[in-house]
């Protein structure tokens, strides 16, 4: 799949859902890899899109809408105005950072440094569970395979996050966030880059990396109470 072939079929998506939700539909965002255009041939098609209300008539829609051939790779996230309402910050940064509005308005603020830290927190507390557990138990490789891909896309991130609170800097791409990191840091995003080339070898071993997850979320966490311990240093100052 290419960027133009993407592109062709994000109108026709957009037009379909105008079609089927009509005045109920206030939104649709595209972000992920294709938007910040880092997507490989065989990346999903990453969209956000808000409704006023969304109940099961909404979801049949959506279900019917995504077995036509041309959303097959699409990934939708729904979004009532309740929803909204009460969004928790957690990975608002997706969706603030290099998001393409294709539809509609919406108007998620730029993340607080309060939102940024519970954020970074979130990601490295299921990173360090996941890479402990599934290190000191045993459990059935594809399980423990598929864990360890959707937490190396939290790695990147939190890391991501991190450069945002320390540098006032959100990098949009894996490219630019590397720039920023260490060498250990930096393996683990190449490890989720490349993530074909270490899919075999975790699945006959994947201790090695859970150790290297299970490190890392002690590592940022670190990182993260060095930096709030900073923040209190400077308001007793004031």
């Amino acid at each position: 799949m290419k960027k133009g072939e993407v592109e062709k079929r994000l109108k026709i998506f957009v037009k379909r859902m105008r079609k089927d939700y009509g005045g109920n539909l206030t939104f649709i965002i595209h972000h992920g890899s294709w938007a910040t255009g880092e997507a490989k041939s065989d990346s999903d098609i990453d969209i956000l899109a808000g409704l006023k209300k969304i109940g099961r008539v909404e979801l049949v829609k959506l279900k019917e809408i995504l077995k036509n051939k041309e959303f097959k790779d699409f990934n939708v996230l729904f979004f009532s105005e309740l929803d909204m309402e009460n969004y928790i910050p957690y990975g608002r940064h997706q969706f603030h950072y290099g998001a393409k509005l294709l539809y509609g308005k919406c108007s998620l603020p730029k993340p607080t440094k309060k939102q940024e830290i519970l954020e970074i927190q979130k990601h490295a507390d299921e990173i360090g569970f996941w890479g402990r557990y599934l290190y000191t138990h045993k459990h059935p490789r594809e399980r423990v395979v598929r864990s360890i891909y959707w937490r190396l896309k939290e790695v990147i991130i939190c890391l991501k996050v991190w450069v945002s609170l320390k540098k006032n800097k959100y990098p949009r791409t894996r490219k630019e966030l590397k720039k920023y990191l260490d060498s250990k840091d930096k393996e683990l995003v190449e490890i989720s880059e490349n993530w074909k080339k270490y899919k075999s070898g975790f699945s006959k071993n994947p201790d090695s990396v859970l150790l290297e997850l299970a490190e890392f979320s002690q590592r940022i966490l670190e990182r993260v109470k060095m930096q709030v311990a900073r923040y209190k240093s400077q308001d007793t100052r004031k």
